[in-house]
């Protein structure tokens, strides 16, 4: 069972490409083997990794150190199983959402 989870990066969504690349080679490293980026989606002031993983929170534990850039003060991530709601997970609150 694979899951979409994603990674929001707040700050501008017309990042240059040099730097969206740096931001990918260091979520792609802090993720290790718990998941690979799959593609980013910018917009709404944000960038979103796009994130392919078999064990979702495995990869957000992966991620709770990497805030140096500018993330926010609490990782926040959302994932769904492929075809299905997405689930918002931050330390000590979870919520689901749908996207028509």
């Amino acid at each position: 069972m694979e899951f979409l989870f994603v990674l929001p990066v707040p700050g501008s969504s017309f990042r240059d490409n040099d730097e969206v690349a740096h931001l990918r080679d260091r979520v792609s490293a802090a993720l290790g083997e718990t998941g690979r980026v799959d593609r980013r989606d910018a917009g709404a002031g944000e960038t979103d990794f796009l994130i392919l993983t078999k064990t979702p929170l495995a990869a957000y534990d992966a991620l709770e150190g990497f805030g140096d850039f500018d993330a926010r003060p609490e990782l926040r991530a959302a994932y769904r199983q492929i075809d299905d709601d997405y689930e918002v997970y931050q330390r000590d609150a979870s919520f689901l959402f749908h996207i028509a």
